[in-house]
């Protein structure tokens, strides 16, 4: 199955609509009336980029926020550029509300609030694979963009039954430690992992070619070095045509061709960092919550590769935590 390049493209920024919401740039800020300020604690929410799965967390935030004593002040878009990011980082500090709590979307958004603002208290989510990132500090507080290995596994013990082989693909340098945490986890639920080592793009062809025959299902973890157009590509073509389960914790993957995945909901994301904006300040002798579980999940099932390799989903079609994606044709 192939992964078309506007595809790719459309993969990488979460390929969805952009929602409509108000975008605040360096030279531009939203401040309300004081009348509707006064006791307010005011936030503010710093995007990496414009796409639709950030545009959701916020929905969800400023959803949560209404119900407390909070008011989310301006949304700055960092547009995904090192410049932009230092004009908007100009115009908070030039300010004349200044924040006293931010909100961080994405990569780019985290660290950067995480390098400029030590004295504000900052919610970060939707960085995918946060550790590698440094994403600690006594003002920080994390929500993670996976679901946690026990969530994962227990998916995957649904989905093999009886069969236990998993192959998982990976770069030791990013994505490591969720290698041997997994270890362990994959024992509780007898799951017997068959792991591959890559260092490059160019080895995880080899990779998947030395397991394929020996596994059951392929898990596929947010590693970089692993998940490109090219490799993304070969993978799903290869174990659909053995016909092999393939689950991973994105449902943009599920969309270029993966099985199924568990991820979080993006928007109750969202509103759950409202909640931990509200346990901050309820307590101002805190100031990090520490990184925490995302609350709600979701699984998305690509209804065309389950049929395609004969798994049967007729005793999941009940269930309202599913998306079911069915591709074009």
């Amino acid at each position: 199955m192939s992964v078309p390049r506007f595809f790719w493209f459309m993969l990488v920024i979460a390929f969805s609509f952009l929602l409509k919401i108000p975008i605040i740039t360096a030279s531009q800020k939203i401040i309300s009336s004081p009348k509707t300020e006064r006791n307010k604690t005011i936030a503010i929410v710093i995007r990496s980029q414009q796409i639709a799965a950030y545009n959701e967390a916020i929905d969800g935030f400023e959803e949560g926020c209404k119900g407390m004593n909070i008011t989310v002040n301006a949304i700055y878009d960092l547009k995904g550029d090192t410049e932009e990011s230092k004009r908007v980082i100009q115009a908070i500090r030039n300010r004349e509300q200044k924040p006293q709590l931010i909100l961080a979307i994405g990569v780019l958004a985290a660290t950067l609030a995480k390098d400029q603002f030590a004295d504000i208290p900052v919610i970060f989510c939707m960085v995918i694979n946060h550790e590698r990132f440094n994403l600690r500090g006594a003002n920080i507080t994390g929500i993670s963009s996976e679901a946690s290995l026990e969530d994962q596994f227990t998916l995957l013990r649904e989905i093999l039954g009886l069969r236990k082989n998993v192959g998982v693909i990976y770069d030791p340098k990013k994505t490591g430690k969720i290698i041997s945490d997994a270890i362990n986890v994959a024992k509780k639920f007898e799951i017997n992992l068959l792991k591959r080592e890559v260092s490059s793009e160019r080895e995880v062809d080899a990779a998947l070619k030395d397991i394929i025959n020996d596994i059951d299902a392929l898990w596929i973890i947010p590693d970089g070095t692993v998940i490109t157009k090219d490799s993304l590509d070969a993978i799903l073509k290869n174990t659909l045509k053995k016909r092999l389960p393939t689950f991973c914790t994105s449902n943009a993957l599920v969309k270029a061709g993966a099985l199924i995945s568990i991820s979080p909901d993006y928007a109750y994301t969202g509103f759950q960092a409202a909640q931990l904006a509200q346990a901050l300040l309820n307590n101002q002798t805190i100031t990090s919550l520490g990184i925490k579980q995302p609350d709600k999940l979701k699984l998305t099932i690509n209804t065309h590769v389950a049929e395609m390799i004969g798994i049967n989903l007729s005793s999941l079609r009940s269930r309202s935590d599913i998306i079911f994606y069915h591709e074009n044709k």
